[in-house]
């Protein structure tokens, strides 16, 4: 153990001094190892990004969700196709796996009492629109079957939009704020969600720690039994038991078709499928930029060969002294394969540096998230050591079949 600890130090020694020798030469001909490697950090960073990003949206909608969805935004005072609030009544009856069910439809309106008056979303939603994304209250309550029926003036606000209202004096509960042209009391403040705005693109996705809800017959100024007509945008819907999503969207899409919305201006989103198409997607775009870091680093490699060939070509004196006192072949080989090494893992770790900037590159610049995991490191580390073992490896074998007396003339 000992005589190998002392040949291995011996190695790494040499190796160092050797590549000190030629420092340009050894740059270059890792460069190619730093550029693949940082590129599968850096492939593994977006992918990874994507995956968690992907996975919070469909959370944020809910596995167990369906979202019938006009394809048209209802206007006020137009008729026009789509999906109605008798439609959300009639899915309750026809699809027997639904749990909670609520009509939506988004209106923008001014928001008064801040220093800057903005554009607000408003979502007029049933009392069940909670209990469909299981929102959490940070205080007061969510909207009520009562205040459903009544068309109370009453709200409950996202944790953002309500840390905009609140101007000093305390507890938001109880007050009453302004959006648009009417008054509402403020009787809930939801949770926060802490979700990435930025990148969410979700069909049905939206911010509501930003938005405002009420019931739907108070922001239509019409209840439900009395206009059952009345224009929406969306249809939530929880299905009680999970696998029984795909079923149930068949169901929904075809008890929509049998009414008033025949015209097909509606989609049926299911978030369980668009989970499965992304990871379709992300697995194509990990394998095409895997690919082409895997083509760097065949690169870099095949210029570590040739290096470490020249190196045997020029040191073979060196060789056929070493051999001559007593070298075996062993250490031969293990010398040059531990430089082979030595440029590679050099190699990775700058590389991990790279790929790390070009990750958090990526999201300054193009938005997308980025995450590196200690995955990507250790991947990042084995392919150096692969790439080290698999190039080095024949030019050490050619140095350690060396003849002595051969080597020795080279001088």
């Amino acid at each position: 153990m000992r005589l190998v600890s002392t040949e291995l130090a011996d190695a790494v020694r040499s190796g160092v001094a050797a590549q000190l020798r030629y420092k340009l030469r050894t740059t270059l001909s890792v460069l190619g190892v730093v550029l693949g490697v940082a590129g599968v950090v850096a492939m593994v960073s977006v992918g990874e990004g994507a995956r968690r990003q992907t996975l919070a949206q469909v959370q944020a909608l809910g596995l167990d969700n369906i979202v019938a969805r006009s394809r048209r935004p209802s206007v006020p005072g137009f008729d026009q196709p789509g999906l109605r609030v008798a439609d959300a009544a009639r899915v309750r009856d026809l699809v027997p796996a639904v749990a909670f069910a609520s009509p939506l439809t988004e209106r923008h309106v001014r928001l008064h009492g801040t220093s800057t008056p903005a554009s607000t979303p408003v979502l007029g939603v049933g009392s069940q629109f909670g209990a469909v994304l299981r929102l959490r209250m940070a205080s007061g309550r969510f909207l009520s079957a009562v205040d459903e029926r009544q068309g109370a003036a009453v709200c409950v606000v996202g944790d953002a939009l309500a840390s905009r209202l609140d101007d000093g004096r305390g507890r938001l509960v109880g007050r009453h704020v302004r959006l648009g042209t009417s008054h509402c009391q403020v009787i809930g403040v939801l949770q926060g969600s802490a979700r990435d705005t930025t990148t969410a693109n979700d069909p049905a996705w939206r911010n509501l720690d930003e938005a405002a809800l009420v019931p739907l017959s108070r922001l239509n100024g019409r209840p439900e039994e009395a206009a059952p007509a009345q224009r929406i945008d969306e249809i939530w819907l929880q299905i009680a038991d999970a696998d029984s999503v795909g079923p149930a969207a068949e169901m929904l899409e075809h008890a929509l078709a049998v009414g008033p919305a025949d015209r097909r201006e509606f989609d049926i989103i299911v978030p369980r499928q668009l989970l499965a198409q992304r990871q379709r997607t992300h697995r194509t775009f990990n394998v095409v930029t895997g690919s082409i870091a895997a083509l760097t680093l065949l690169v870099g490699g095949i210029g570590v060969m040739n290096v470490m060939l020249m190196s045997v070509s020029e040191r073979g004196y060196e060789i056929g002294v070493r051999r001559a006192v007593g070298a075996t072949r062993r250490a031969i080989r293990s010398q040059f394969l531990v430089e082979a090494l030595l440029m590679t893992i050099g190699g990775g770790i700058a590389g991990i540096a790279v790929g790390v900037l070009l990750s958090h590159l990526i999201t300054w610049y193009a938005a997308w998230p980025t995450s590196i995991s200690a995955a990507s490191v250790a991947a990042a580390v084995t392919i150096s050591v692969g790439v080290g073992i698999g190039f080095g490896l024949y030019p050490a074998i050619t140095a350690a079949r060396l003849i002595p007396m051969d080597a020795l003339r080279r001088e």
